[in-house]
């Protein structure tokens, strides 16, 4: 009788745990042999629990013959049923040969059905890169590499669950974070922004030829395979607090491959395109704008600011209203942040402080000008530092920062 009840105890514990389980996440695996004479090609696919539902690190292991593959990659949830893959795949080893650029054909997406995954590729043909390295590396590799390069480029792949344990290395950090680990898989570098309205409009860098897209914004769709032209508004996005992803997808390459279409985005007052033009996203299929937003509480920010001294460390006077305050950190990026305030207005919070320069446009009033600038946090490395850089019309001022939780900075700025 014990084991019975303890039996049904456990079946109303795990049942709901496994019903949560992602569909995508775990270990999948397709294996082609056509021929019987030769070494199966198996490629083992891992894929890593969400980022919020949306982006899905992900590692494969290619292995034919001698050569053995392995890869960071990024997929993308397009919707309920697909999966984007990103054109970029990360070398973490290929031995004894590379394969290069015939990666870009293993894209489009993976269609889930009936418990498997189905490659579905948007084709890519007579674009320059079908003979491109095939005898970089002797002739010795050049029938093992065929062999490769058409299972990329032609095979079916149907894509069998192995496991349901999630990846969990430090590939998913350097996935996620581009803008500490250098490597673009389709994510832009985060984008903070302070009003929650953004303005964002889709444009075609070349002439329409019936390219297609779709946008989403944290798995909601804003569109859907809406075909790029002159009907395309501009319109105003509402931003979740917190991240947001916006997924540009690609659903077709047009009458004239590539894919042209971009997305424009106007953040704060500041602009930025993400286009499939450029050089890296040529023949992707999705791009990641990140864009962060975070509610600002005035009342706790100011009462936080006004339990601490302040320390003046300038008096400016400047010859425009509109200012741009560069920051960055000259020492170790430590995860600083700090909050700055305009005249008793926050105007930013949780600010990152990053080796990498970073620019808040400000706009002044006539007369003396308050910029209050203070500590969330000391970082790994206390006190918490940065350098400013004031630049108005055509000159600026640099300063250096120090502030913690004791004592805040603050710079007058006079518009005359």
């Amino acid at each position: 009788m014990k084991r019975i009840l303890l039996f049904s105890l456990l079946s109303v514990i795990i049942v709901p745990v496994m019903a949560q389980t992602d569909k995508w996440t775990g270990s999948w695996q397709v294996i082609s042999k056509p021929w019987p004479h030769i070494p199966a090609v198996i490629m083992d696919l891992q894929i890593v629990a969400p980022e919020q539902g949306v982006l899905y690190p992900a590692k494969i292991k290619l292995q034919y013959g001698q050569f053995t593959g392995v890869y960071e990659m990024l997929l993308v949830r397009k919707n309920d049923r697909q999966l984007g893959i990103s054109r970029g795949k990360y070398p973490l080893q290929e031995t004894p040969y590379k394969l290069g650029i015939w990666m870009w054909y293993l894209n489009g997406t993976l269609d889930y059905k009936d418990g498997k995954m189905y490659l579905n590729r948007m084709w890519e043909d007579q674009f320059g890169i079908w003979m491109r390295g095939l005898y970089e590396d002797g002739e010795l590799w050049v029938n093992s590499k065929v062999m490769l390069r058409d299972f990329l480029y032609r095979d079916s792949m149907t894509f069998k669950r192995t496991g349901s344990k999630p990846l969990a290395d430090s590939s998913v950090r350097r996935i996620l974070q581009p803008e500490t680990s250098g490597i673009y898989l389709g994510i832009y570098d985060p984008i903070t922004a302070t009003d929650s309205v953004i303005i964002m409009q889709v444009e075609d860098e070349e002439k329409y030829d019936r390219d297609t897209v779709t946008l989403l914004q944290n798995t909601r769709p804003i569109f859907s395979r809406e075909e790029i032209n002159d009907n395309n508004r501009r319109q105003q996005i509402r931003l979740d607090t917190g991240r947001n992803f916006f997924v540009f997808f690609a659903d077709n390459y047009g009458g004239l491959p590539p894919n042209t279409g971009a997305l424009y985005a106007k953040v704060d007052g500041k602009e930025y395109m993400f286009d499939f033009t450029h050089r890296a996203n040529a023949f992707a299929t999705f791009m990641v704008a990140d864009i962060r937003h975070h509610r600002i509480d005035s009342s706790r920010l100011s009462t936080q600011a006004s339990g601490r001294a302040i320390t003046p460390v300038a008096t400016i006077a400047v010859d425009t209203a509109d200012i741009t305050l560069e920051l960055w950190d000259e020492q170790v990026e430590d995860n600083d942040s700090i909050s700055l305030s305009l005249n008793g207005k926050w105007i930013a919070t949780g600010f990152p402080v990053k080796k990498g320069l970073q620019q808040i446009q400000v706009k002044l009033q006539r007369g003396e000008n308050t910029l209050l600038f203070m500590a969330d946090n000391l970082g790994k490395i206390p006190p918490n530092t940065a350098v400013l850089r004031i630049c108005f019309r055509d000159k600026s001022r640099t300063l250096g920062l120090r502030t913690d939780m004791r004592k805040n900075n603050e710079i007058k700025l006079v518009w005359e």
